[in-house]
């Protein structure tokens, strides 16, 4: 009988998530980048809002 390993669990990332710091309320984190690409916004998680990258 052969043995069985178990499949290593690899955390991934959405990629439209980066880090990064919010220009409106200076947290630095996760930023999440909207829109298509060439006018891609972004919006911080912590305040809410969206700016420009």
């Amino acid at each position: 009988m052969a043995r069985r390993k178990s499949q290593k669990i690899i955390r991934t990332r959405p990629r439209n998530v980066t880090t990064g710091m919010c220009r409106e309320c200076k947290t630095i984190g996760r930023i999440q980048i909207l829109g298509p690409p060439g006018e891609e916004r972004a919006k911080c998680p912590a305040c809410n809002k969206e700016f420009e990258l």
